[in-house]
């Protein structure tokens, strides 16, 4: 793993994992945030040197990310996110997830909850196997009540903050939200205290030891949102620190889209009663190798990106840039892109509409009639589709596509 210095800047977070502070940064993340952003635009990538656990080390509070997941959530529409379970893809990678815990939790009757449950798809997932008490809770009071428009129960808030009036369920589920979390001691305390006593843990995150397998994009794991990045192993650490027991932990794949798999990580833990374990501390031994080898092919991948970019666009004053995600605030980060002057953005997540970017505002895409700067399609995935969709729309400012790459296991994005 690069290990560019131990100490490069002062420590806002402790190991999430295990507590300990000792780390070594490996890569220094940059962003061109949405003007008012919640999150910081910038953190270091760092590993605990004594369990081998790699996070965000943020400057940030758990207060910033409940914001930024209540005011500036994507998850509450269907359309533009995951977690509905209207896209097949989606639906599936949820009825995967539903029967996961139907083949580890004891009884159907157990109560449930979806803690982060979007709109729905995972409690309507888990209703199909047999559960017939679930409930969901999101820090958007959008994504509860599109779940009671599906016949659930939904509360809104957070898992540290519930409302007064939620019981306690026999198990909460945190699919894919354990990598957004901040403060991972309150937020294992406060699991505690939604459960009835030796209930369960479901716990479901990326699997940070297969990242460079299964890489899409640059970096596309170190976003603003993903701050924990956990394997199998550390992902049993943290429970175990943190008073639960080991049911079972297990890697799988998800189906994401055409031609497209996501490395998963999950466990089932129990409440032993304890605060935490007292045997030692395994470490990871593998993971930094594994994050290391991804840093160093994301970052391959980047500045080829620039060269692209710097070369195609040489003669270019203005552009408008083709989405306003996690990718392009990476790219607008790049010395081929500083230069130029950023029209407008183009991006379909109503949460961004209206909101300016480095002093470009976010638009639909009607609103690019007129134009006639370049095009700069922001992402890995579709890009032909995007075009052509483009040409559909009558536009006909010149397109520019990112250059294509060789994922870790072989195929081309």
């Amino acid at each position: 793993m690069p290990s560019t210095a131990t100490q490069r800047s002062k420590a806002h977070r402790a190991c999430a994992a295990c507590g300990a502070t000792s780390r070594t940064v490996c890569h220094h993340q940059r962003f061109v945030v949405p003007d008012g952003y919640p999150l910081p635009a910038e953190y270091d990538v760092v590993a605990c040197q004594r369990c081998g656990f790699v996070y965000a080390d943020a400057d940030a509070t758990q207060l910033d990310y409940d914001r930024f997941y209540s005011d500036w959530s994507k998850y509450d529409d269907s359309a533009t996110s995951t977690g509905s379970g209207t896209c097949s893809y989606d639906a599936a990678r949820l009825t995967q997830t539903a029967r996961d815990i139907a083949r580890v939790l004891p009884s159907r009757a157990a109560t449930i909850l979806d803690v982060g449950c979007a709109t729905g798809g995972l409690l309507t997932a888990l209703h199909e196997q047999g559960f017939s008490s679930v409930a969901g809770l999101d820090p958007s009071p959008r994504c509860a009540a599109a779940c009671r428009e599906r016949g659930f129960q939904a509360y809104a808030g957070s898992i540290a903050s519930p409302p007064p009036h939620m019981p306690k369920f026999d198990c909460l589920v945190f699919s894919h939200v354990l990598e957004h979390v901040l403060d991972i001691d309150s937020f294992f305390a406060a699991a505690r205290s939604g459960i009835t006593p030796g209930g369960y843990l479901y716990i479901e995150t990326p699997d940070a030891s297969r990242y460079v397998e299964y890489l899409y994009a640059p970096f596309q794991e170190f976003n603003t949102e993903h701050i924990n990045h956990f394997s199998p192993r550390t992902l049993e650490t943290a429970a175990i620190q943190h008073g639960f027991k080991r049911v079972v932990v297990e890697q799988k794949l998800l189906v994401t889209g055409k031609d497209k798999l996501y490395p998963a990580v999950f466990g089932m833990f129990q409440d032993n009663g304890t605060v935490a374990d007292s045997k030692p501390i395994g470490r990871d031994v593998e993971l930094g190798a594994r994050i290391g080898a991804y840093i160093q092919r994301s970052q391959e991948q980047m500045t080829a990106i620039d060269r692209h970019i710097a070369s195609k666009l040489a003669p270019a004053t203005e552009i408008i840039v083709w989405g306003a995600g996690q990718l392009s605030m990476k790219l607008m980060a790049l010395p081929s892109l500083k230069r130029l002057t950023v029209r407008a953005f183009v991006d379909s997540n109503p949460v961004l509409r209206g909101k300016q970017i480095a002093g470009a505002p976010v638009v639909g895409p009607h609103e690019l009639l007129g134009t006639d700067q370049p095009i700069l399609i922001a992402t890995l995935l579709h890009a032909g589709e995007i075009a052509a969709n483009i040409r559909s729309l009558g536009l006909t400012n010149p397109i520019m596509e990112l250059p294509s790459f060789e994922r870790g296991d072989g195929a081309s994005v």
